[in-house]
């Protein structure tokens, strides 16, 4: 049976009944998950309570094997702050039993680079109307698309796209703000709002999702690429990138590299 609530809490209840009511009449097993392998931009996945894998589409696994995946959480298999994110925003989504809509979030590729996404999340409810794990996707969002989705927060794209432009710069909360002719504190709320995030992260994460793809896709030496990113001590940049990554630039490289 379709569960009544969830579905006014997925469709923000326009026409909720006679959609419960439609999903009901259907015959069992036509809506499949198959049908998110006609998909292959966007990474679509299903956890248990405990936050365990059990099922992914191939644009989430990749080159991966199920075994790699199925039955592992996110603790598993990607960096450890990354990861505590994604953890904390299951947790949230079955505990409140309310969808996440579309939260712009570094998300780990592929080939363990980093990049930002939108990624929305919903509890998932077993036949007694207990949450029993959650579904997720997200697709990626590009610079050209305008960040984030909210139209009356279309400014943030601009001021994204200045912290990427500025990338090899040592980059200032306090700059950013007078750039964007908001005051600091104004500058946090719209991260927060928007990104879930503080500009100071932020700053941050676009340098090493930055670094992360000079590593795998250029010749520069690993020292040059922190230097391309703003970091003039090659320790700092070493010790900002594992904090993120898990792993130093080197071992990232060595791990990630493509083949030529």
């Amino acid at each position: 049976m379709i569960n009544r609530h969830l579905v006014s809490n997925l469709t923000d209840g326009f026409r909720s009944e006679e959609v419960a009511g439609f999903m009901e009449s259907l015959m069992p097993g036509q809506i499949s998950l198959v049908l998110f392998q006609a998909m292959p931009d966007v990474m679509f996945w299903v956890k248990n309570a405990d936050g365990e894998f059990i099922f992914f589409n191939d644009a989430f696994s990749s080159d991966k094997k199920d075994e790699e995946i199925l039955g592992k959480t996110d603790a598993d298999l990607i960096p450890t702050e990354l990861a505590r994110t994604y953890m904390e925003d299951d947790r949230n989504v079955m505990e409140s039993g309310k969808p996440q809509w579309n939260k712009v979030e570094l998300v780990v590729t592929a080939h363990g680079g980093v990049e930002w996404r939108a990624t929305t999340k919903v509890p998932l409810l077993d036949r007694s109307g207990n949450v029993v794990g959650t579904a997720g996707m997200s697709r990626r969002v590009g610079m050209d698309e305008g960040l984030p989705m909210p139209s009356q927060q279309r400014d943030m794209a601009t001021i994204v796209g200045s912290i990427y432009k500025n990338i090899a710069e040592e980059i200032k909360v306090v700059d950013v703000a007078e750039s964007a002719g908001v005051s600091v504190s104004s500058l946090e709320r719209l991260f927060k709002t928007n990104m879930n995030t503080t500009p100071k992260q932020f700053i941050i994460q676009a340098k090493i999702s930055t670094a992360c793809e000079r590593l795998v896709g250029t010749n520069m030496g690993v020292k040059e690429v922190g230097a391309s990113v703003g970091y003039s001590d090659h320790a700092n940049f070493t010790r900002g990138f594992r904090k993120i990554m898990d792993m130093s630039p080197t071992e990232y490289r060595r791990n990630y590299r493509r083949e030529a």
